[in-house]
């Protein structure tokens, strides 16, 4: 209870500091020109043109251009492979706070997606809520939420949630959306995603003592972390963003931790963009002559599907 409590704490103290220089920030966070790919992380290959090949990215999307994902505009349309929980679904809108894990290639500094899976740390049923912890129970997992966020879900409600885990019984939501009675699901692995298409990662993750545990190619690796020096706010819930490359031993090393506060995060809406009885409508995708969205197939001319907040599959072995 004491680390829910200190979570907290932190939580409302971030909160306070991004109401004082949210407006500064948003300025340039919402730089839709920064159509970086991955150079921002030193990650660009060579001008050679050939791209990147694979490179796995585990994050919270921040915002829109296509998505952004740990400071990456990852573009996507209706041909992506899409799946929720490791299962195969229909492209869908994804939205600001969701949990994904994207296969992508790089060229010409544009990130493109070639699978992205809409990640859940815990399916069920709320066992119980703790309005003076932000928290509530599913499955004996203790769910932390935001604070600022929609206020706490139902006894009795089936709710999916997205976020970090902090350790074995606890978890740091990004986003909590209704979901399928009868739907269940506990995520325990924790292995790299994309482990025979990648070589690299972009990884966003919660450390416990300035380590990082990752398993890969059959192997347990712990990455240490020198965390000398003060911390920010954010640095002390733990929630990082690591570059991590495999080596030709197959071993996976620390390249460098990704300052957060410097990295671009997208736009809060989708923009342009028209409402109509509060649904979002297609917008116009300059000088291609087709309307389009995130999820949408480019010239197909009809809105992307949203997401409803009722993940229609899930995987019941954690994937």
């Amino acid at each position: 209870m004491n680390n829910i409590y200190r979570i907290i704490t932190l939580l409302l103290v971030i909160s306070i500091a991004a109401c004082v220089s949210g407006q500064a920030n948003m300025v340039a966070a919402n730089d839709e020109d920064k159509d970086i790919g991955l150079g921002g992380t030193g990650m660009l290959a060579d001008t050679g043109g050939n791209g990147l090949g694979g490179t796995g990215i585990i994050g919270k999307i921040t915002g829109y251009g296509s998505i952004f994902v740990n400071g990456i505009e990852v573009e996507y349309d209706g041909d992506t492979a899409f799946t929720i929980d490791g299962k195969t679904a229909a492209p869908q809108q994804l939205e600001i706070g969701d949990v994904v894990e994207i296969l992508t290639t790089d060229a010409n500094k544009h990130t493109e997606a070639q699978i992205i899976n809409l990640r859940h740390e815990v399916i069920g049923v709320v066992e119980s809520v703790e309005p003076h912890t932000y928290s509530f129970t599913i499955n004996g997992q203790s769910i932390i939420q935001s604070i600022g966020k929609p206020a706490l879900p139902e006894v009795g409600s089936t709710v999916a949630v997205a976020g970090f885990r902090v350790n074995e019984q606890t978890i740091l939501s990004t986003r909590v959306t209704p979901a399928e009675t009868g739907q269940v699901l506990l995520r325990t692995r924790t292995g790299l995603p994309f482990a025979t298409e990648a070589q690299r990662w972009l990884i966003q993750t919660h450390i416990q003592n300035d380590t990082a545990t990752f398993k890969h190619a059959g192997k347990t690796h712990v990455i240490a972390l020198d965390e000398k020096g003060s911390k920010s706010f954010k640095d002390r819930l733990g929630i990082k963003i690591l570059q991590l490359q495999q080596s030709s031993e197959e071993k996976l090393e620390l390249e460098q931790v990704i300052e957060q506060s410097s990295m671009p995060r997208g736009r809060r809406t989708i923009n342009p963009v028209q409402r109509q009885n509060g649904n979002v409508l297609q917008r116009t995708i300059p000088g291609s002559g087709s309307t389009s969205g995130p999820g949408a197939m480019p010239g197909s001319g009809s809105a992307p599907t949203r997401m409803n907040g009722q993940p229609t599959t899930g995987n019941q072995n954690g994937r």
